[in-house]
């Protein structure tokens, strides 16, 4: 193609001297067709009124040809011209503009690509035949090219332009793109370093890498995110790739961290006098313990109490086996039993199914039964029936934070449905008009956002829902609100509803990786439905009608890395609170 030329015209009649001295009294432009006079002027940076030198109106001159090159006159022209005041004390500026042609894009072809069609290419290009060329997005597709080439397994594909040259009509370009694809290249290795409890065929299967198969850019890259959110290594690099020939290795480095955790917080209520008699001391509190790499396998075990008066407890056991008959299909099976005071014992048994169908989304299936058995030693009628839920549902998870302890940025959703039936068995002697067959349908979602806002500090976000539906709903199918984990400056589970909606906002100052202050604001809805007080053949322990609040805390907190492991305490305040009523909740994270 033949050199474009720009023939600038700069009058020599203004000494460097006194050019400095000279005052811009107006610019004018003629010849302009495609591009306004406001829009020429607004590139300059010479204005009417302002200080007028050699210098600033060469770098103006280049700004204007530039701008018009890149809408496709590029044969554009700008002859400047000046008036001089009678005592040489300012200068007025014409710019004469030959914009001459608009030219564009003519013909793309392209060489050297065999694995990929042509017409497959120039699909994706964002360049195309009747555009003025653009040569930030013609470098854009090429790298969007490459990319394609690395998926497919070729890393070393390069794509250049090969040549462009002017139409004879001298309104279009013809542009020739050369690509070398270069060769295949095939993991024939992949090595772990580091792993010294993990078993490193379990690292290795957890990276979704064959051996034999193709290099994929996109999937080496997320090698790390998927370690680390097996959460049992406390680093992971960022997998290095030697090639030699059409063989490559990759060495993946990892560091293993605390996979067991212990979580809780214990209480002792002393021994009291009641009626003449005396009722003995009892623990209260809340303690999980978990193991996340049984054996080295990435097996899961999760154990949970919590008491919460001397007659109220509940014990869970969870238990997960990951690629199940060696397929990315990880089954869980957990079981749980709450005793609730003297109103009733409800007994579940969950069954979950889930596959990482993509890098950061993984859905699965569930199956749960529960089991509500009501207290015969009461005085009074129990406010449940004595029923058997079975529900089947799906779940759909997707996580992009980039650490699941204490994370700096992503975002992590998951939602759940569930629906089946619940049979209910009556009293002998009751005379409700109860079926004893409903439907019960269930829906869950969570939501959390993270974001750095500046040094050191992060804006945490979350909104939680829970809905229950079925006719009709007693306690035992509600859902529980308050205390350290959902709406702060409460007691634990202090709500009761059907549908709750609560939200939590942080914001944290980090004083290390994993140890931070906070400011937090808390708010939650939960709505109880009416209870038919026939139902049971109670007539005083609950309402029948419905009822819905809003409640909202707010504080301050600190989690802080000790040698015992997180320790995590915040003071909140609930609706009405002063300082003296406030709540203070106290958490213990050990790792061993």
């Amino acid at each position: 193609m033949k050199r474009i030329v720009l023939v600038i015209l700069l009058f020599s009649l203004i000494s460097t001297a006194n050019s400095q001295s000279l005052l811009l009294r107006s610019v004018d432009v003629h010849g302009n067709r495609s591009i306004s006079t406001g829009e020429i002027l607004s590139w300059m940076d010479l204005q009417p009124q302002t200080p007028f030198t050699l210098e600033q109106l060469q770098r103006d001159l280049k700004t204007i040809t530039s701008r018009y090159y890149r809408v496709g006159h590029y044969f554009a022209v700008v002859q400047p011209s000046f008036q001089y005041a009678p005592d040489s004390s300012s200068v007025s500026l014409t710019l004469n503009l030959t914009e001459g042609p608009r030219v564009t894009i003519g013909t793309l072809t392209l060489s050297g690509n065999g694995l990929i069609p042509t017409e497959k290419i120039l699909e994706r290009f964002e360049t195309r035949v009747g555009e003025v060329l653009d040569e930030r997005l013609l470098e854009q597709d090429f790298e969007q090219l490459l990319t394609l080439y690395e998926v497919r397994g070729y890393p070393f594909a390069k794509v250049r332009v090969g040549n462009i040259t002017l139409a004879e009509d001298g309104q279009s370009l013809d542009i020739a793109i050369d690509i070398d694809e270069g060769p295949i290249v095939r993991i024939s290795e992949v090595r772990v370093e580091g792993n010294s409890t993990t078993k490193e065929s379990v690292v290795i299967r957890e990276t979704r890498i064959k051996l034999g198969e193709a290099y994929d850019h996109e999937k080496i890259s997320a090698v790390r995110p998927l370690l680390m959110r097996l959460n049992v290594f406390s680093s992971v690099s960022d997998p290095e790739l030697y090639v030699r020939g059409e063989k490559a290795r990759l060495l993946i480095k990892v560091r293993e961290g605390n996979t067991n955790t212990f979580d809780g917080i214990l209480g002792y209520v002393p021994p009291t006098e009641v009626g003449g008699g005396d009722q003995k001391g009892f623990l209260t509190g809340l303690v999980t313990v978990s193991m996340r790499n049984l054996f080295g396998t990435a097996r899961r075990l999760h154990v949970r109490w919590q008491r919460e008066d001397r007659s109220t407890q509940e014990l869970g056991i969870r238990y997960l086996e990951p690629w199940v008959f060696g397929i990315p299909v990880n089954v869980g099976l957990g079981v749980r039993q709450r005793q609730q005071d003297s109103s009733y014992v409800k007994r579940q048994l969950e069954f979950k199914a889930s596959m990482l169908v993509a890098g950061n989304l993984s859905v699965g299936a569930t199956f749960n039964r529960a089991s509500v058995i009501p207290s015969s030693d009461r005085e009074t009628p129990s406010p449940v029936l004595k029923s058997r839920t079975t529900l089947v549902g799906v779940d759909l998870e997707y996580d992009t934070r980039d650490n699941t302890i204490s994370p700096r940025g992503g975002l992590y959703y998951r939602t759940d449905y569930q629906i089946g039936t619940k049979k209910i068995t009556k009293p002998v002697n009751s005379v409700a008009q109860v079926d004893d067959q409903v439907t019960v349908q269930s829906l869950g979602v969570d939501v959390q956002y993270y974001v750095a806002t500046f040094f050191r500090q992060v804006l945490a976000l979350s909104l939680h829902g829970r809905e229950v539906r079925g006719s009709p709903i007693d306690e035992s199918d509600l859902f529980r609100l308050g205390g350290t984990n959902s709406l702060r400056g409460y007691r634990e589970n202090q709500f009761l509803g059907s549908r709750l909606v609560w939200s939590n906002v942080e914001y944290r100052f980090l004083i290390d990786p994993r140890s931070f202050f906070y400011v937090f604001f808390d708010g939650g809805y939960y709505f109880r439905p009416g209870v038919d007080q026939a139902i049971s053949g109670n007539t005083g322990l609950q309402s029948p009608e419905s009822a819905q609040d809003f409640k909202y805390g707010f504080g301050v907190g600190l989690r802080v890395e000790t040698r015992l492991g997180l320790i995590g305490v915040s003071f909140a305040l609930g609706e009405g609170d002063t300082i003296s009523t406030g709540k203070i909740h106290v958490g213990l994270i050990n790792e061993f």
